[in-house]
């Protein structure tokens, strides 16, 4: 088989092999880049075996190419921790089930506190009006005439957060105590512009559940 008969007969589905192997990693990053060695293939089969180049497909491929790049450029880019601070980075790598740029978008809203006095954070039976993340310092647990003391690198109000509805158990800090938190109002809104946002606290609310159900 000479050259060209290889590039007539393989190179089409060299590509479409490409292409479809994209399909099998979960990764988008990876994904993306298959498609995008696919497309630049296809492109070459369009310019050098019709006996003349399919210019319209070749147009649309260089569309795709261009949109493809942008979206991988961004995802990269969501991927790095550049622009978080370190008292940030340290939180952030606490947190474990957020990418860097899901965790910027939820600390544009954080708000950085420190209990100066003892504090009372939820009050059980009562709405809470924000999501709390304690970073260190003590904290007491009342529910149902049961107390408790709680770790930090915890949520606190996830309970009611998650469900909608008034505050499980009443929680009061320790002064010293610091803490970040979130307007419940605004993160509501956040997380129903961002999906994948919302999936990845669930799920970092879900682990501090258990742990307090173990401690309890």
């Amino acid at each position: 088989m000479s050259s060209l008969d290889f590039l007539k007969y393989g190179l089409v589905h060299v590509a479409a092999l490409f292409n479809v192997s994209g399909m099998f990693f979960r990764d988008q990053l990876l994904l993306r880049a298959l498609i995008l060695v696919s497309t630049l293939l296809y492109i070459v089969y369009y310019l050098i075996i019709p006996p003349t180049p399919l210019w319209d497909a070749i147009a649309w491929c260089v569309v795709l190419i261009g949109v493809n790049s942008v979206v991988m450029v961004l995802i990269a880019l969501d991927r790095r921790t550049f622009r978080i601070t370190d008292p940030e980075l340290r939180l952030f790598k606490s947190l474990l089930t957020f990418s860097p740029g899901e965790f910027r978008r939820l600390m544009k809203l954080a708000r950085w506190q420190q209990a100066h006095e003892p504090q009372t954070l939820t009050v059980e039976g009562k709405p809470a009006e924000a999501l709390f993340f304690l970073i260190d310092g003590t904290v007491n647990v009342y529910k149902q005439e049961r107390s408790f003391s709680v770790p930090p690198g915890i949520f606190i109000g996830e309970i009611g957060f998650l469900l909608d509805r008034p505050a499980s158990a009443t929680v009061r800090l320790q002064a010293g105590a610091r803490y970040v938190e979130w307007s419940r109002e605004q993160l509501t809104l956040l997380l129903k512009k961002h999906p994948s946002l919302k999936t990845a606290l669930e799920a970092r609310l879900n682990i501090d559940l258990a742990s307090k159900v173990a401690v309890a």
